[in-house]
């Protein structure tokens, strides 16, 4: 087996098991909150505070994590993040107060950078004429482990409680951490850093020399900001559908996990694409099928049809990443992976934070309806930013 796909094996059990262990803990963390001693309308106010928490940190600190792994390499930081997240959420499983849970949650943030980590590895090792689909095939794995954790999560947690889960996942961290200490092996010249080079003035600097990097920056923030602007009301709007109130819930969990399951199904077939007819073009038609399953879904009269759309959202949605990925690869100089990775992780969490947040102010404002093709329009503009400022063009020197 060739090296690249050895490590890229390695990565993606790797990351399914780090993902998989941190979705365990999302399903009951309001739940958790209680047994901390927060009751009534304050649970679902720090349940927000303590989720968007570790995102806007991780934003913070993903590009100055991309810089490092430039100059030391990529695995150090991939142990760094494990190890590190091992850490805090094993802090997490002992905390006693909702204030102690929302520090440790914010160091969650300041550790993290796994997968931002091997995405610039893996773009590093596999040949550029196979960097999609090593980057499609990658993604999975956390796709997989996001799907699968909190299902196991609901379930463990009527077993033995919440706190073991947080034992759990610290040692799912473990696994990932000597996984990666034990079976990749980096071959990585460090940089030496220029005067002045570094901070994160100096990243932006990169997209405008690489002006494809701002580009796909925009469109992985608005991929992730576009999945989570319907998280807050989903429930709501199937209510407002006539589902069925015993099976309210169940219904919800499953209009979500279609979008993943089709995500999961997709990435792999879409970086093939994205390496033989190339990333732009399938950028410009994946974000055009999302735009349009999003606009269709404000105009759903049954849950069923919910279940249907949010599959085909998956499907286009589930293209995006790898392509965008793919684009970057190829246009950017293997040296700066680190930097342009860590700036899309930034875009990314940021997409976390805002996409639930913007999606509750529309609703509010004109109803359950209007966030679905509200969504769908900002998608129509991202088509146009692609189509001014992405070239596909030739591999870039490494």
């Amino acid at each position: 087996m060739e090296r690249w796909r050895r490590d890229l094996t390695i990565l993606w059990v790797c990351g399914f098991v780090l993902q998989m262990g941190f979705s365990l803990i999302m399903p009951f963390l309001p739940l958790y909150l209680e047994d901390l001693g927060v009751h009534g309308p304050g649970v679902g106010m720090w349940s927000g505070v303590i989720y968007s928490s570790n995102f806007i940190v991780m934003a913070i600190v993903a590009p100055i994590w991309g810089a490092m792994s430039d100059r030391v390499g990529r695995k150090p930081m991939m142990l760094r993040s494990a190890f590190g997240m091992g850490a805090v959420v094993w802090l997490m499983g002992i905390a006693t107060s909702p204030w102690q849970l929302l520090i440790f949650r914010m160091l969650q943030g300041l550790t993290a950078g796994f997968m931002p980590a091997t995405t610039a590895y893996m773009a590093s090792a596999a040949p550029r004429e196979k960097s999609g689909y090593a980057l499609g095939l990658l993604a999975t794995g956390n796709v997989t482990g996001a799907i699968l954790g909190p299902l196991a999560g609901g379930a463990l947690a009527k077993v033995m409680g919440y706190r073991p889960i947080f034992f759990m996942t610290t040692a799912s961290c473990l696994i990932a951490g000597l996984g990666v200490l034990f079976l990749i092996r980096e071959q990585y010249t460090p940089q030496i850093p220029q005067k002045g080079d570094g901070g994160f003035r100096q990243d932006l600097k990169l997209i405008r020399v690489y002006p494809v990097a701002g580009a796909m920056i925009i469109v992985l923030f608005m991929n992730m900001f576009s999945m989570l602007t319907a998280e807050p009301i989903i429930s709501l709007y199937l209510q407002s559908l006539k589902a069925p109130a015993q099976w309210l819930e169940l219904l919800s969990g499953l209009v979500f996990s279609m979008t993943g399951l089709a995500t999961l199904l997709v990435s792999p077939v879409v970086g093939r694409l994205s390496d033989s007819i190339g990333s732009k073009r399938l950028l410009v038609g994946c974000l055009s099928g999302a735009a349009v399953m999003y606009i269709v879904q404000g105009f759903a009269t049954a849950t069923w049809q919910m279940v249907f759309m949010r599959f085909g959202l998956g499907i286009f949605t589930g293209g995006l990443m790898p392509a965008a990925n793919g684009l970057i690869a190829r246009n950017t100089p293997r040296q700066v992976h680190g930097r342009i990775f860590g700036l899309t992780t930034a875009a990314i969490a940021l997409g976390n934070t805002a996409g639930p947040l913007v999606g509750g102010a529309i609703s509010s404002t004109w109803g359950l309806r209007a966030v679905f093709p509200v969504t769908g329009l900002l998608l129509i503009l991202d088509i146009f930013l692609v189509q001014r400022s992405v070239r596909e063009s030739a591999a870039v020197p490494t």
